[in-house]
């Protein structure tokens, strides 16, 4: 019995401080639920129509319409990634996520990544994103 009530206390703490989040931390959940789902218009729905994404100083990704294009290509190639969030920073109009990230969630091991999110008026408009450099060169199933 009391460990029943310790684990409905745990849920009902954990659940509660989810609920209070900021809408920015929500936002960078939702793309790692978006990343484990597949679901690349999930993805997308945080972002501003002028994003801009850069790996390592260089810009990758620029602009909404090519996220999305570039996340329907990665979830079809990668149909069985999984990103599980480490640690989770909100500092004024940036939310720094450290993850970790397997290309297969069967086999590997976890590469761990970092992004810094910039929001403006609710959406993310810029994210830097540090990763292993061999990150996509291991083999996939």
């Amino acid at each position: 019995m009391k460990l029943l009530c310790f684990v409905l206390l745990s849920l009902l703490f954990t659940n509660n401080s989810v609920a209070n989040e900021s809408h920015q931390i929500k936002a960078v959940r939702t793309i790692i639920d978006a990343v484990n789902l597949k679901q690349p218009t999930l993805y997308v729905s945080v972002f501003a129509e002028n994003v801009q994404i850069y790996l390592e100083h260089t810009l990758k990704v620029d602009g909404k319409k090519s996220l999305l294009t570039n996340r329907t290509e990665h979830f079809a190639k990668h149909p069985r990634a999984k990103s599980v969030i480490q640690h989770l920073v909100e500092i004024d109009n940036k939310v720094i996520m450290h993850d970790h990230v397997w290309l297969d969630r069967d086999n590997g091991n976890a590469q761990d990544i970092v992004e810094v999110y910039t929001f403006e008026d609710g959406l993310i408009v810029r994210v830097d994103v540090i990763q292993p450099s061999d990150l996509f060169a291991q083999p996939v199933p």
